[in-house]
């Protein structure tokens, strides 16, 4: 059996973070029910999608990290069902969970590996707001160990 690669194992810290959004801790939705690592095709009109892909790998930005890290953006996707009455303010939530979460559990990311950065979001909007859902994309970027 392989050890999990670098990349894995920040897939895997991205999972420790945020499949534990829910209300009952004091988030505003319970997308961390929907976590998975292995996302399905889907409109998520009748339950939510939650995941984190590597979207890309470069060069380490930091000349000291150069020969022994890569720089990895990681792009968070969720998407939860939302009346057309609602989209805006269940897009804030989603955000909003996101950040919160990832701001709380800092110390998930194994030795070596930097915090992932925030880079931006773009929301997830359906062609049709009678669509059903919202969605959002958060990028971040962490140095991780080759």
């Amino acid at each position: 059996m392989h050890s999990p690669s670098p990349r894995r194992l920040l897939l895997n810290a991205f999972a420790q973070c945020l499949s534990v959004i829910s209300t009952d801790d004091g988030y505003r939705t319970n997308v961390g029910a929907d976590w998975t690592l292995e996302p399905r095709p889907g409109d998520a009109t009748d339950t939510g999608v939650f995941t984190a892909l590597i979207e890309k790998q470069q060069r380490a930005a930091e000349a000291a990290l150069v020969q022994t890290h890569r720089l990895t953006t990681v792009s968070v996707i969720a998407k939860l069902p939302a009346d057309t009455d609602h989209l805006q303010e269940r897009l804030d939530d989603l955000v909003t969970d996101i950040e919160s979460a990832m701001s709380q559990h800092q110390r998930r990311f194994p030795p070596g590996f930097t915090y992932p950065v925030y880079l931006g979001m773009e929301p997830l909007m359906p062609e049709s707001a009678a669509a059903g859902w919202v969605g959002v994309s958060v990028t971040y970027q962490s140095h991780i160990p080759k």
